[in-house]
């Protein structure tokens, strides 16, 4: 029986942990990309996150969130090169926008003013929140319903982008 206390379980009905005891971060999280988002005390640990713990996307806090880069998809070096520094305070909340495109039963394409952050669309027809992959799927700022909807019908869609 591991102690879990030692690698920062949480017990709720058994222990939540990190996939091991090497790990002090969040797993998954799909709001902060692959792998969850990690924290870390500076630039020389941010650099020193070993290769096969990496993965293209990934977001890591510095300085206790002071600061957050997202690994590149490139061939990395160990450097601060293999980062790009994000401003999260440009992110920006977008609310119940009317997409463009025709409601009239045939056209199932519609087009939001700006790029959503990948999965953080919230897409309503007619009040009722819809399900990507079962109602429609996104592919930038472009919504694509699989049924199109009806005349009358209303759409409304609430995202994050930077």
């Amino acid at each position: 029986m591991s102690d879990f206390s030692l690698v920062g379980g949480i017990g709720i009905m058994g222990f939540i942990s990190p996939m091991n005891t090497n790990d002090t971060y969040a797993v998954i999280d799909s709001l902060y990309g692959i792998d969850g988002l990690r924290n870390v005390n500076s630039i020389e640990e941010l650099n020193s996150i070993s290769f096969e713990r990496r993965r293209a996307g990934m977001i890591v806090g510095v300085f206790g969130g002071e600061s957050y880069y997202k690994l590149k998809n490139i061939e990395w070096v160990g450097d601060i090169t293999d980062w790009e520094e994000l401003d999260l305070t440009k992110q920006i909340y977008v609310d119940k926008e009317k997409p463009t495109g025709d409601i009239n039963g045939t056209n199932s394409n519609f087009i939001l003013s700006k790029i959503p952050i990948p999965n953080s669309e919230h897409i309503y027809l007619n009040g009722l929140l819809q399900d990507v992959d079962e109602d429609y799927t996104i592919n930038n700022s472009t919504i694509t319903f699989f049924m199109a909807p009806l005349t009358g019908m209303k759409i409304r869609c609430s995202y994050r982008t930077i």
